[in-house]
């Protein structure tokens, strides 16, 4: 249990590092920036990737499941881009932070 907890906290502790030098170079400069909201970057990269990483695994196995009744339908195109595409560029593609909500 001990060495659970500890393995834990390194790996919190090396994401929050990792993600602090990451942004570091960024300041000042013109670019598009790695990190949307930097008081949600944390909250995001412990927990909702994890999650949107699970909702592509869960997705592509609903695709293949579905993919025969699909197919007579004649909606494959839609079923991969809903099933996949959606929650891979949620997990992969979007910048940290970036829920999407307008301010």
């Amino acid at each position: 249990m001990k060495n659970t907890l500890r393995i834990a906290i390194l790996t919190a502790i090396t994401l929050v590092s990792s993600l602090a030098m990451a942004d570091s170079g960024a300041k000042g400069s013109n670019n598009n920036d790695a990190v949307a909201d930097e008081a949600l970057a944390v909250p995001d990269i412990l927990f909702c990737r994890p999650v949107g990483l699970a909702g592509c695994a869960l997705g592509f196995t609903a695709f293949v499941v579905s993919s025969p009744f699909t197919a007579m339908a004649e909606c494959v195109d839609e079923s991969w881009d809903t099933l996949v595409v959606t929650p891979g560029e949620w997990t992969f593609v979007r910048s940290l932070g970036d829920f999407g909500d307008s301010k």
